[in-house]
């Protein structure tokens, strides 16, 4: 099976060379199943590809763009979103790739009301589809971003939410599930991420207080239940 890894940004090189990419991350996330293959595309460059059936199935990344900015290359992502909608290939979205995909079936992103939300976060579980029936009540993931989705797109799902954010996972039937959180971050990882902007782009505060969690002795994520989930919403594709 194919993947096609949508590039819609980067860490800093500094952070890519200890890291890896957030593409690198996708594929640490998905490597559980060897039947897997991986094709990437650097958006921000033009490299939208043309045919949503390319690929077997599409994951897009996170950035730190705004969906609301759309920029050329974020409506030739949605109209790919929609051509895969309609080929019936499956598509996975990550934190960007959640917001982006839900402006392009018709939903609404914007700032969240609250402000920036960093590092570990609760998300209540508010639908149980087959591929997620391993997972807890609650998750709890990585999170860094301003945006979120405000209003969800006609016929999507609620499968996780927040007090501070609503539509913090959302499927869309047996075609497409993304998450407004990062699965593919490590703890290690948001805690450079974060070490590196908290104070400079990131609110001192509530970066301060991300850090101080992550650095808990007991701070873990739900990343390999959901790794988990995402290899069995594919398969169930093939």
């Amino acid at each position: 099976m194919l993947i096609g890894i949508l590039e819609t940004g980067r860490p800093a090189p500094a952070l890519a060379g200890q890291y890896g990419t957030y593409a690198d991350m996708v594929e640490v996330l998905l490597g559980g199943d060897p039947d897997l293959n991986f094709h990437r595309f650097w958006l921000p460059e033009e490299d939208c590809p043309e045919s949503a059936s390319s690929c077997d199935a599409w994951v897009i990344t996170g950035s730190r763009c705004s969906v609301t900015e759309e920029q050329p290359w974020m409506l030739a992502l949605e109209s790919l979103l929609r051509k895969a909608r309609d080929a019936k290939r499956p598509v996975i979205g990550l934190c960007f790739g959640h917001q982006i995909l839900a402006k392009a079936m018709g939903g609404h992103v914007a700032p969240a009301p609250n402000g920036w939300q960093l590092g570990l976060k609760d998300y209540e579980l508010r639908d149980r589809p087959a591929w997620l029936a391993k997972a807890p009540e609650r998750l709890r993931l990585n999170a860094i971003h301003q945006d979120q989705v405000l209003t969800p797109p006609p016929g999507a799902t609620l499968l996780a939410n927040a007090p501070a954010c609503p539509y913090a996972a959302l499927s869309y039937g047996n075609w497409a599930v993304s998450f407004q959180a990062h699965p593919e971050f490590t703890v290690d990882f948001e805690k450079a991420l974060l070490s590196a902007y908290v104070g400079v782009t990131l609110p001192e505060d509530s970066g301060r207080a991300a850090l101080a969690d992550l650095a808990k002795p007991n701070a873990a994520t739900d990343s390999p239940l959901i790794a988990e989930g995402l290899l069995r919403f594919l398969r169930q594709q093939r």
